[in-house]
């Protein structure tokens, strides 16, 4: 198995000193070094989760000594690295930052968590997002007790830090394997707001799912859900747009030549439907089903809304 590239792009190596850099690359070589051989639960090359958890430290800016400590957070715990080995090679700022880690992995409390330095706490977050995105790899239990920790915990932690856009994207992955009183009608919302801004995704489900509580009789929840899961691409077009004008001009070319066709325009969503519908079904073939049925309807309502928008028909070409 091949191993991933080091976690910076070009763009990203550009506000790091050559110094720095060459820290970082020694932090990628040490970290794949010490997990070669080791895989994840997925089965991919386990160096791709601290790689991750990297290129997410690097994308929300953080510094050098908080990359090469994301590339290394694993490796004391699950190693034969020492953190003596750690403090020579990359100082005390990198090793205190991996060994908090693991302090807060083996007490894991509220009270830890409170007391725990930010920049660590930061690090906890960072990790989490990554195995939250992974999730789906491990059993239905570890999902189901993962999320309930991911909401109660360490989505709050990342609002104690200012990360709230983290914030919110845990708070939405969480509730896609969590059960809620509104059942099937729940996560089907929980799958269509996906769609929406992650900056906004959570205000407007918790909105929804509020609403879906009151809701009374089987048939009045379905309509309720349907009408909002048509609704939602068109949500998402309004809340993503300027407030001047919807797309750029090469923007609206290239939307213009994929709904100008219906091959164009529905390839890719078959596509996109049958992925959505297969990873849901990894953990319920009865949810699989509701989003089989309700995933459709919804893409062809924002295609109809789109080529509304740019004033086209379809052909069958």
């Amino acid at each position: 198995m091949s191993l991933p590239a080091a976690p910076l792009s070009v763009e990203q190596s550009a506000r790091f000193t050559t110094a720095e850099r060459e820290k970082i690359q020694r932090a990628y070589q040490l970290a794949a070094h010490h997990h070669a051989g080791q895989v994840r639960k997925s089965g991919d090359p386990y160096i791709t989760h601290p790689v991750a958890v990297a290129e997410i430290a690097t994308e929300v800016g953080l510094d050098c000594d908080f990359v090469c400590a994301a590339l290394l957070h694993d490796v004391l715990a699950d190693t034969e690295c020492t953190s003596e080995a750690l403090s020579a090679e990359f100082g005390y700022e990198v090793a205190g930052l991996v060994q908090g880690m693991i302090d807060l992995d083996r007490q894991g409390d509220q009270a830890v968590l409170n007391a725990a330095d930010d920049r660590v706490l930061a690090l906890k977050v960072l990790d989490r997002l990554h195995n939250m995105r992974t999730l789906r790899s491990l059993t239905h239990d570890r999902q189901q007790l993962k999320s309930r920790q991911t909401l109660d915990v360490i989505a709050p932690a990342a609002r104690h830090l200012g990360l709230e856009t983290i914030a919110d994207e845990l708070e939405t992955l969480a509730r896609l394997y969590l059960p809620s009183g509104t059942g099937i009608a729940g996560r089907a919302l929980a799958v269509g707001s996906l769609v929406l801004p992650m900056a906004l995704r959570t205000s407007y489900l918790d909105e929804w799912l509020g609403e879906l509580d009151v809701v009374r009789g089987r048939q009045a929840r379905a309509r309720f859900v349907l009408g909002l899961l048509c609704g939602m691409p068109k949500l998402a077009l309004f809340l993503r747009r300027s407030p001047d004008r919807i797309a750029t001009p090469w923007l609206l070319m290239i939307a213009r030549w994929i709904l100008r066709s219906n091959l164009r325009t529905w390839t890719p969503l078959v596509l996109l439907v049958n992925w959505v519908v297969l990873e849901i079904a990894q953990n319920s073939l009865g949810e699989a089903v509701v989003a089989l049925i309700t995933l459709p309807p919804v893409l062809h309502t924002a295609v109809k809304y789109a080529r509304a928008k740019v004033g086209l028909a379809a052909s069958n070409e």
